[in-house]
């Protein structure tokens, strides 16, 4: 069995706005707390549906949100293969950490989500299924199957000098070295792409047992911090070291705001209905032009409405 978990948040709800208000950071990196990053332009319904049309094999989606339920209309409503998952119900025993805001605190205790099956598919609410996948796409027998490429580890020198000249951005990159760290690596770490990731309950599992310390001091930033690693990334490194397969990231679409744009932008959507993409990502929709939002709404529609 394999199951899906999407983490997905509306940050235009005036509750949840509210509350990032009565918890900010001052301390956090701009780019972590500000309102963009938690803007809710309908994508978690396409994510949804690609999974439904495209992963059939799957048992059940979760998905993960604080306090709210995405909008998802007609039969999606009904389907009991979607189940949602309120941020207390995974934080459970840690729930005097909530709230919190960063997607890497929450990404940390997915594994915890009840009734979740061993093998599971990951998704941010913005990545979306491109074509018809099978099981061994994702996993061999119970193994995940890695798509990325090894790169070489910065030298942790400059790093540590670049932290000390200031506040540094918590970014995409550093956070999964960070996790190629946190695990003995000190030669190269395995970047991966804004693409679904396969991954078993029981790697973040064993790496925390026992660790609750460890555990509160990751899951705990209320707003993403540059002291936190990808725990997506973790589960790679973690998968590398028991034999898991690395191969080429294969078809992963990426859009986002300006890149592509006009015919380059309206050609990439059309290679999207054509099969061309096993992924695809739409970065930061409430971000694009007023011409580039329909041209990428009306190809998700297309191809998932």
């Amino acid at each position: 069995m394999i199951d899906a978990v999407i983490t997905w948040v509306d940050g235009n709800d005036p509750l949840h706005r509210d509350k990032r208000r009565r918890f900010q950071d001052p301390s956090a990196h701009p780019e972590a707390s500000g309102p963009q990053r938690f803007i809710s332009s309908g994508e978690i319904r396409f994510s949804v549906l690609s999974l439904l049309k495209f992963c059939p094999f799957l048992r059940r989606i979760h998905i993960v949100t604080d306090d709210q339920r995405p909008f998802v209309s007609g039969a999606l409503r009904d389907d009991n293969r979607i189940r949602i998952v309120d941020h207390k119900g995974i934080y459970a025993d840690h729930m005097d950490l909530l709230p919190v805001f960063s997607s890497r605190s929450i990404e940390t205790m997915i594994h915890r989500i009840p009734d979740l099956t061993e093998r599971f598919i990951y998704l941010n609410d913005d990545i979306f299924i491109g074509r018809p996948m099978r099981p061994m796409d994702f996993f061999e027998d119970d193994m995940p199957v890695l798509q990325g490429q090894l790169k070489r580890l910065p030298n942790p020198i400059l790093r540590c000098l670049k932290s000390a000249l200031g506040q540094s951005r918590p970014g995409y990159k550093a956070a999964q070295q960070a996790a190629a760290g946190a695990v003995g690596r000190r030669d190269s770490y395995l970047l991966v792409e804004h693409q679904p990731h396969p991954m078993r309950r029981s790697t973040l599992a064993r790496f925390y047992d026992g660790s609750p310390a460890a555990l509160r001091a990751q899951a705990g930033h209320r707003f993403r911090s540059d002291a936190q690693i990808s725990p997506i990334s973790l589960t790679h490194h973690l998968e590398m070291a028991t034999g898991a397969r690395i191969l080429p990231p294969v078809d992963v679409g990426y859009i986002k705001p300006g890149h592509p744009a006009g015919t380059a932008l309206a050609g990439t959507m059309e290679d999207l209905n054509s099969d061309a993409f096993a992924s695809f990502c739409v970065q930061s929709l409430e971000a694009m032009t007023p011409d580039d939002r329909v041209t990428i709404l009306s190809g998700l529609e297309q191809r998932y409405g």
